[in-house]
């Protein structure tokens, strides 16, 4: 049986793919499964990469492969063996998802959170039964909509103890650990750590004996964090720059202060773990921490709003030649108007659970934040317990996900 999984940018294909192949080959050794990634803004450029060292997956279809396929017929060899199978969307575009089905004349399931294209989907699967309800309100078919859980969730493995972890890094178990999350694509590296890093040397001074780490996504190279300059930021993100060097056999960002923080190339939910606070852009990472039980704090600058990915026109708008930024500040501004909270937790809850600072900000406005939780023993109490609440969703995505593509395969 030939799986075929469409997915987008970082956070699905580690946090929905990498889980669900694994499970699928588990249940049936024999499948083959290709990942097909088609163009999307929020791609870091790595997903294709990525997506081929995931042990389970056999092959992976990339932008490039794909337009060629869909414009010029150019058909990937794993296109062409498929007689039996499912296509399954994982993120981005459902339209894809169902192009491949059409051309391919295979069913298609979806795992997504917003109903879309209703009647041509044989099965969506979703996160909870609200979401269900929802569905079914607005008019798909009761038996097509199955409630699975969280895939991320399954996708999330701690492999050490905190005290291994420690002694992993060479780190004091007594000390304050303080991570950063810069993003997982180039444009965000480059504002992000630089910023983060300045916030850094502000809240040492506060907590000298504090322990940075930056820990980067595996959809970017340590060697882009050669080209941290925060000089030449200056005019959009105040920050510091940093030279990478390699320390008793562990690479650090070094800032002209002396700040040093760590870089974690592996091992990420580890080091979320045995983290007191995460300092993070929106996305996966904020679910991550959630699931960890991890305090955060999430910063959404807004001083850079056209380097901000968009859905659909307002994307295509926003790549136009000189005026396309100018278009695109105005529509970001209006959409984080729209928009009551950006951190998926907060989104969840539908309420302020980790604080968000959104805007036109500066790293001491970051600073400021953390210096006050990490001041405050009882709120970053609290927020763990807030965390643990909604990480209490339903168990076992990846096997009933798994289940689901086999037995629509199988039809």
């Amino acid at each position: 049986m030939h799986i075929f999984m469409v997915t987008n940018s970082p956070g699905e294909v580690m946090g929905w793919v990498k889980p669900a192949a694994e499970r699928l080959k588990e249940k049936q050794k024999e499948t083959i499964i290709t990942v097909v990634i088609p163009p999307c803004q929020y791609a870091s450029g790595m997903e294709d990469k990525v997506a081929g060292e995931i042990p389970a997956v056999d092959s992976v279809v990339g932008p490039s492969q794909y337009l060629k396929y869909l414009f010029l017929g150019s058909r990937p060899s794993s296109f062409r063996q498929a007689k039996k199978g499912v296509i399954v969307f994982l993120g981005g575009d459902p339209f894809h998802a169902l192009l491949l089905s059409k051309r391919l004349k295979l069913p298609a399931v979806a795992y997504i959170q917003n109903l879309r294209w209703k009647r041509y989907f044989k099965r969506f699967m979703v996160l909870s039964e609200t979401i269900r309800e929802r569905f079914i309100a607005r008019g798909a078919k009761e038996e097509k909509v199955v409630v699975v859980g969280d895939l991320a969730k399954d996708g999330m493995r701690v492999k050490m103890s905190a005290k291994e972890t420690f002694n992993y890094w060479g780190l004091a178990p007594g000390y304050l650990v303080i991570s950063f999350l810069p993003g997982s694509r180039l444009e965000e590296i480059r504002y992000m750590t630089p910023f983060f890093l300045k916030a850094a040397e502000l809240i040492k001074k506060e907590f000298p004996s504090s322990q940075f780490l930056l820990i980067l996504s595996p959809f970017v190279s340590k060697k882009e964090l050669n080209a941290v300059n925060g000089e030449s930021l200056s005019k959009t993100f105040s920050g510091v720059g940093a030279k990478l060097k390699k320390e008793s056999g562990q690479w650090k960002l070094i800032t002209k202060s002396g700040l040093k923080a760590l870089v974690i190339e592996e091992k990420r939910y580890e080091a979320i773990n045995i983290s007191h606070l995460i300092i993070t852009i929106p996305g996966t990472n904020t679910l991550e921490s959630t699931y960890l039980g991890t305090p955060m704090v999430v910063a959404i600058p807004l001083n850079k709003p056209e380097a901000i990915p968009l859905d659909g026109l307002a994307g295509l708008v926003g790549g136009l030649p000189i005026i396309g930024s100018l278009i695109k500040r105005q529509m970001v501004k209006q959409y984080s108007r729209s928009i009551k909270f950006a951190a998926i937790p907060n989104i969840r809850a539908e309420r302020e659970i980790v604080p968000e600072i959104r805007g036109i900000i500066k790293p001491a406005d970051v600073a400021k934040e953390v210096i006050g939780l990490l001041r405050s023993p009882e709120r970053l109490t609290e927020m763990k317990e807030e965390l643990r609440k909604i990480a209490r969703t339903t168990e076992g995505a990846a096997n009933k996900v798994a289940d689901i593509i086999l037995e629509v395969g199988n039809w």
